[in-house]
């Protein structure tokens, strides 16, 4: 008799690496799923029915954990859209100058669209945002209304709008509450039952510990809001593990060698995501090249990365997953860039046992058109709760304070620094992450140009 021990073992290999590739690759599909399914929730704090805007009306604050790396710059207006149900219609009014910005992100996270500040100016205006089924091509709706064509039915709505400090607060909500979302036409309105998600809902952040259950989440979400069709060949390689639409491997694996295999896929990839330095790495910026495979070294050895092909990820997906994982929502490079860091310029990991400074020389100040912010995230991206109720840094903080010749020096630390706390911004005591978001970024941003301050331990 013959050892099968081979056959078996190449069987395996194969099945787990087709399943570790489908787990990066639907990671993002179900995380959207999860949170969709969370805040459309009934039970759920804050949470809205979907085709339906809910506005906070505060800036965020360490107790909010529905998602990861939230801003403390602007206001959030967050719609979970269904245009299976019917188009429906944004409006929003003149914001005199006050910048804002409308996110439209589709079931896989790629951003699509954006109405706001950058894109469509601070006059008032509306926007009709049909679905993939819609029929017809016109550019314009109803009175006007330019015509915005999503490409899977299920859409997440971010809207920011920005906030110079607490006290500007109310006028931003008196913006914020202007915004309208309705349904084009009156039939397609659902009632207060059927617009509400059912039934449990696992938490955004376990997905890691879903095991085999996780392809059959992504068996459903497939079918809600089919692939691209640049990814038909991915699907049908899927297919050959028992991974697609409508597919529930978890009820129907057909052997134990393949139901371990998936099981074994979803924990490895899960742990790729987590130790992201090992599949995207350091001290990087990943320029508009980086589609054709070109990664762009930063050899200043200043610790941070960013990425500028982010919120629009084409075939790059295992990028797709790590944003999703780690900072979902992300805006697009010509919107706002996000750069991270958890080492300093030595490449020490940072931790509040130890102090910080970031030194901008005059010259070298962040390069943007709207504004920008520093931000400390713990461990899990979440704020950091500190006596100062302070969350961020930056070019709108009132005091901030400059040096003579136009300099910012900021301090970093968990404690309060001897200069004073106009340029602190508190950490936890143990390991943190920082984020420098510029918003409108300058052209020597978005080339890859600008040099960030490095994040010296003193």
């Amino acid at each position: 008799m013959s050892d099968d021990t081979p056959r078996i073992a190449q069987r395996a290999t194969d099945t787990f690496t087709t399943a570790v590739e489908a787990y990066l690759w639907g990671y993002p599909l179900v995380l959207m799923d999860r949170t969709r399914r969370l805040l459309t929730h009934r039970d759920h704090r804050g949470s809205a029915p979907v085709n339906t805007l809910r506005h906070r009306a505060r800036l965020a604050a360490p107790r909010d954990r529905e998602i990861v790396k939230p801003n403390n710059d602007t206001l959030y207006s967050i719609a979970w859209l269904d245009l299976a149900r019917g188009p429906l219609l944004l409006e929003v009014p003149d914001v005199d100058g006050r910048y804002y910005s409308f996110q439209f992100l589709d079931a896989y996270t790629n951003t699509w669209a954006y109405v706001g500040s950058r894109t469509t100016g601070t006059q008032a205006g509306r926007h009709l945002i049909v679905g993939p089924g819609s029929n017809g091509s016109n550019d314009e709706g109803p009175d006007g209304a330019a015509v915005l064509r999503s490409p899977t039915d299920t859409v997440w709505l971010i809207g920011r709008t920005l906030v110079d400090g607490e006290e500007d607060v109310s006028a931003a909500s008196k913006v914020m509450r202007q915004y309208r979302l309705t349904p084009l036409r009156p039939e397609d309105r659902v009632d207060e039952t059927a617009a509400w998600s059912t039934g449990p809902v696992p938490s955004p952040h376990t997905i890691g510990t879903a095991g085999i259950a996780f392809f059959d989440e992504l068996g459903r979400a497939l079918e809600a809001d089919p692939p691209p069709a640049s990814d038909s060949a991915l699907l049908k390689r899927f297919a050959g593990v028992g991974i697609g639409p409508g597919l529930r491997p978890a009820q129907d694996a057909p052997d134990g060698v393949t139901r371990l295999a998936l099981e074994q896929a979803v924990t490895f990839g899960a742990a790729l995501l987590e130790a992201r330095d090992s599949v995207r790495g350091r001290d990087s910026v990943r320029s508009r090249d980086s589609v054709r495979g070109r990664e762009q070294a930063d050899r200043t050895g200043t610790g941070w990365s960013y990425d500028l092909d982010i919120g629009a990820y084409g075939q790059n997906h295992l990028l797709r997953a790590i944003v999703a994982r780690h900072g979902l929502g992300a805006l697009t490079a010509e919107e706002a860039v996000y750069a991270t860091t958890r080492r300093d310029a030595a490449a020490r990991p940072l931790t509040g046992e130890h102090t910080y400074r970031l030194h901008f020389p005059a010259d070298r100040l962040p390069p943007v058109s709207a504004f920008w912010s520093l931000t400390a995230y713990d461990e899990e991206n979440f704020l950091v709760d500190n006596k100062l109720d302070r969350y961020a840094l930056g070019d709108r903080t009132p005091g901030l304070r400059y040096g003579p010749d136009g300099s910012l020096d900021l301090y970093v630390q968990h404690e309060a620094p001897a200069e004073g706390t106009a340029n602190w911004l508190p950490v936890p005591p143990g390991p943190f992450e920082l984020t420098l978001r510029f918003y409108e970024p300058r052209a020597e941003m978005l080339r890859g140009e600008y040099v960030l301050p490095p994040v010296h331990r003193q």
